[in-house]
C-alpha cells in the first residue's frame, strides 16, 4: 500500500516548535484592520475597464495581453509537461515550491534538473523548509552535487523565530524565461495519477507562455533574493517575449512579511464585483469575518455562490473541522457546497460571472490571506473561465452536495469550536 503523505502537516518536532510560536501570536485575524487600508469599488463590473483598473491598482501589477494559459488537470497531465520543458531547457531554470517529497516523482524531477545543470543550464531552486522537510538527504545531495543552487525558505532561526511561521507556499517554475508553470501542485507521489483513488490527489496546474512569463519570473526573484541569492537579470532570464495567445492576464505575489496583502483584496473585490455567480474550488476554505461578510453580501445581492472543497480526505483535520463548522451559516444563506469524494482535492480556482478567473497557490483561508507567501494569476478571458467551469462541473459529478450541517448549538462540539476559534487565524 502506498504511504499517504500530507505536505500540509509538519513532522512532530517541527510541529512542536511551531506550536510554541503560535501560542504567542495573536489569535484574531488581521482582516478587519487590513480592510481599512484596502478600499474596493463595488461599481466595478466584470470585465469592465473599471474592474481591471481596480485590480491593477490593488494588486500593484499590470495586465499583460497576448498570453496562452493551458489548463493541465491532475498529475497525469502536468508532471509529464513539466518534465518535458525541464529537459528542453537551454539556459536557465528557476523552480520554487512548497512541497518536495521523496518518492518516484521527486527522483524524476531531481534527475531531470540535475542532468540539465550538468549540461550547463543554470538551475536555481527555492524549497520551503517545512513543506519540503521530507525531500530526503540523497535528493539534496544529488541536486547540489549537480551544481544546482538550492536554497530553503525560512529554516528555524534563533535570531528570527517568528519567520518560521511564514511559509513559502508559491509554485513557480520558469524555463529559459519563456515558459512558466503555476498552480497548486507540489512535487510528490500524492499528485501522481488522475484522482482515481484516495492516494491520487485532484489538482489543476497551468502552463503559461507569452508576456506574463516575465512577471512570474520576477515573482521568483523576490524570494530568491530573500533567501540570499543574487538578483537574477539578463536575457537568459528575461528574454523578449512574443505574443503567444489572446488571453489578458495579471500575475501577482503576496508578501505578508513586507505588509503586502493582495490576496484578501483580490477576493473582496472579485466578490463585490460579481453580479451573476461566484464559483470557488479550493482545498481549504476557512472564512474569517471579513471573507464571510463578503460572501454573505454577495448572496444578499442574489449572486449564486458555489463552493467545491475537500471531503474527509482533507490532509489537515483542523482545517477540515473549521470548514465544516462554517457550513451552517453558509447553507442558511443559500450557498451551494460540494465535497469532492474520491480523494484529496487540492485545486485553487475562483471564477466570477463566467468571465474572470483567478488561479495559483492561494487558498481561501487565513494562512494564505495573511501569513504565507503566495503567487496567483488573474485571467480576464471568457473562454479560459468557461474551461475552468467545465472542469469544476466534472468534479461536481464526483462530489457530494452538502444540504444539512451540524447545528452550532451542539454542546458536544463546543470545546472543538472554541479551540478552532482561537487558532483559526493560523489555519
Amino acid at each position: 500500500m502506498k504511504k499517504f503523505f500530507s505536505p500540509r502537516l509538519p513532522a512532530y518536532t517541527a510541529a512542536a516548535l511551531l506550536s510554541i510560536v503560535l501560542a504567542v501570536l495573536p489569535s484574531c485575524s488581521p482582516g478587519p484592520s487590513i480592510v481599512k487600508r484596502q478600499p474596493i469599488d463595488t461599481s466595478a463590473l466584470i470585465p469592465s475597464k473599471t474592474f481591471s483598473n481596480a485590480l491593477e491598482e490593488s494588486m500593484e501589477s499590470p495586465w499583460r495581453e497576448g498570453n496562452l494559459i493551458q489548463t493541465l488537470i491532475n498529475g497525469a497531465a502536468f508532471y509529464p509537461a513539466m518534465l518535458r520543458d525541464i529537459r528542453s531547457a537551454k539556459k536557465t531554470i528557476t523552480f520554487e515550491t512548497f512541497a518536495f517529497v521523496d518518492g518516484h516523482t521527486a527522483r524524476e524531477f531531481v534527475a531531470a534538473l540535475s542532468e540539465r545543470s550538468k549540461a550547463g543550464v543554470d538551475v536555481h531552486m527555492i524549497l520551503d523548509k517545512i513543506g519540503s522537510q521530507l525531500i530526503g538527504d540523497e535528493n539534496i545531495k544529488n541536486l547540489t552535487d549537480a551544481g544546482i543552487d538550492l536554497r530553503f525558505y525560512h529554516p528555524l532561526s534563533a535570531f528570527k523565530p517568528l519567520e518560521y511561521n511564514i511559509r513559502d507556499h508559491r509554485k513557480i517554475m520558469v524555463v529559459d524565461g519563456t515558459v512558466a508553470y503555476t498552480g497548486g501542485c507540489g512535487i510528490g507521489d500524492a499528485w501522481r495519477g488522475n484522482a482515481q483513488s484516495r492516494y491520487e490527489w485532484r489538482e489543476t496546474h497551468y502552463r503559461v507562455t507569452g508576456p506574463l512569463v516575465a512577471d512570474l519570473q520576477k515573482g521568483f526573484n523576490i524570494n530568491w533574493v530573500k533567501t540570499g541569492g543574487p538578483k537574477l537579470a539578463g536575457l537568459d532570464y528575461f528574454p523578449p517575449l512574443k505574443r503567444a495567445g489572446n488571453m489578458t492576464a495579471q500575475a501577482f505575489d503576496s508578501q505578508p512579511q513586507d505588509k503586502i496583502f493582495p490576496v484578501p483584496h483580490l477576493y473582496r473585490q472579485a466578490f463585490a464585483s460579481a453580479r451573476k455567480s461566484i464559483i470557488i474550488q479550493n482545498s481549504y476554505i476557512v472564512l474569517d469575518s471579513v471573507m464571510m461578510d463578503a460572501v454573505l453580501d454577495a448572496r444578499a445581492r442574489g449572486v449564486h455562490v458555489e463552493m467545491i472543497t475537500s471531503s474527509d480526505h482533507c490532509d489537515s483535520w483542523p482545517v477540515r473541522k473549521a470548514s465544516v463548522f462554517q457550513q451552517h451559516k453558509l447553507l442558511k444563506a443559500g450557498v451551494h457546497i460540494y465535497e469532492f469524494q474520491p480523494s484529496m482535492m487540492h485545486c485553487k480556482v475562483l471564477v466570477i460571472d463566467e468571465k474572470f478567473a483567478s488561479i495559483g497557490s492561494a487558498n481561501l483561508d487565513p494562512r494564505s490571506l495573511y501569513i504565507n507567501d503566495e503567487s496567483n494569476v488573474n485571467v480576464l478571458n471568457e473562454s479560459f473561465a468557461k474551461d475552468q467551469l467545465k472542469a469544476i462541473e466534472a468534479d461536481k459529478k464526483r462530489s457530494k452536495r452538502i444540504l444539512t450541517s451540524k447545528s452550532p448549538w451542539r454542546p458536544v462540539d463546543w470545546p472543538m469550536r472554541a479551540l478552532l476559534g482561537v487558532s483559526k487565524s493560523q489555519l
